[in-house]
């Protein structure tokens, strides 16, 4: 499990001068480790010490439904155009993660140590987000090691509400510190990268954390104490580029609203099976006035989709958001139920994650992103542990063995003595 949880610490640098570093070609160190966790997950899967059940949520199945869109799109559209290269790339480095994360996250514990690396790598990316506002100063907006501000935000967006939990739980104390200063740190790069997309996703989320959790007033004071000083203090926060935009946030405003009406048009003239994965960018001039032209994706994850793959592929992307949503409030409720609060707060703090990415990704192109799938993925592993009757100890039971009373002993020796 050393190079899984590697490969989740270092999956938000692909552009790092050396986990990003391409070793042949775009063959990146980070993907050279993730194809070694992939190829140790399909070792772990024909030894036989994992039989993980693929199939088994909801989420799981909507998600092949969607990569079967992806991977027809290839062919209804072969020979068009060659930028769609690098789209199927993606494409194949999410089912390898889905099915590495299946055979290698198969317990409680293996589970709890992908979260809290995962929330790691979130604060780790973040210190990056906060050199570059250091050395660039005010005006400028950091995306860190994804080179975009909007994204940047929208991922760790999704992560900062299961922090936020876990630094208030009743963890050992170096696991809330250290979630406690991811979250910390990744507040104060999104408050640089002041994405509006990413804050509307941030008040989205916790708004919905806060009105789920038992304890309302503790969490909207810790909540409000962090987040408004930062918000009203910093001069390109995304609030004041909501409340008072200049020429500049005008400017992307209007960029945004031209890629959106181009990738309608491209939604109507192929309302079914769309321009083809990956073909947004190299077509989009040719569905934009001629005097306003932006070449750009389309800065909304379920427009691009509806435009490159058709109306239809939509339904099977944001079934895999809702199924996961849904899934993990059974277990919560369980949980809940169950009185294991810790485990009850993960399936509430991805649940707000699920929020956030579901309002951002209305404002940036990010259905790649691999810390979204392998969030996704992860609530798959939850549905499953919470449903096994082998461990020992799962997410939302706990089974005992019981000592055998004494009379039930003493009759069974009886029934061996018997002839």
């Amino acid at each position: 499990m050393f190079f899984f949880y590697w490969m989740i610490a270092i999956m938000p640098l692909d552009q790092h001068w050396l986990w990003g570093h391409a070793i042949v070609g775009d063959f990146t160190i980070v993907k050279a480790i993730g194809m070694l966790c992939f190829a140790i997950a399909l070792l772990r899967l024909m030894s036989g010490h994992s039989s993980p059940n693929f199939l088994l949520t909801k989420q799981a199945r909507w998600f092949l439904v969607f990569v079967l869109f992806q991977c027809s799109s290839y062919f209804v559209h072969f020979g068009q155009l060659a930028g769609p290269v690098g789209a199927y790339s993606h494409v194949f480095s999410v089912v390898t993660l889905f099915i590495t994360v299946l055979v290698l996250v198969d317990s409680p514990k293996r589970l709890h140590w992908s979260l809290l690396v995962a929330i790691g790598a979130v604060g780790f990316v973040s210190l990056y987000a906060i050199r570059q506002q250091h050395r660039y100063g005010a005006g400028s907006r950091p995306g860190g090691m994804f080179g975009d501000a909007n994204e940047y935000a929208l991922v760790v967006g999704m992560w900062m509400p299961l922090a936020f939990l876990w630094a208030l739980s009743t963890r050992p104390k170096w696991e809330r510190l250290l979630c406690f200063g991811c979250f910390g740190l990744a507040l104060l790069g999104t408050t640089f990268a002041a994405s509006r997309g990413g804050f509307l996703g941030l008040v989205a989320s916790f708004g919905y954390l806060i009105w789920h959790s038992s304890h309302r007033v503790r969490h909207f004071a810790v909540v409000g104490g962090l987040l408004v000083p930062l918000v009203l203090l910093t001069p390109s926060s995304s609030l004041r580029r909501l409340e008072h935009p200049d020429f500049a946030d005008n400017l992307a405003a209007n960029a945004r609203l031209t890629t959106w009406k181009a990738g309608l048009r491209m939604v109507q003239s192929h309302p079914l099976t769309g321009i083809g994965l990956g073909n947004f960018e190299a077509m989009v001039a040719n569905y934009e006035p001629p005097h306003g032209l932006v070449i750009s994706l389309c800065h909304n994850t379920y427009i691009e989709i509806a435009a490159e793959l058709g109306v239809l592929a939509v339904a099977p992307f944001a079934a895999v958001l809702f199924t996961a949503y849904l899934s993990l409030g059974r277990v919560r409720r369980r949980l809940i139920r169950a009185q294991r609060d810790h485990e009850a707060m993960i399936c509430l703090g991805m649940q707000a994650g699920i929020v956030s990415f579901a309002v951002s990704a209305c404002f940036v192109t990010a259905w790649w992103e691999k810390l979204l799938w392998l969030h996704l993925f992860l609530t798959m592993c939850i549905v499953r542990l919470s449903r096994s009757p082998n461990a020992e100890m799962t997410l939302g039971r706990r089974i005992e063995k019981q000592p055998r009373k004494r009379e039930d002993q003493s009759e069974l020796a009886q029934c061996e003595t018997m002839p």
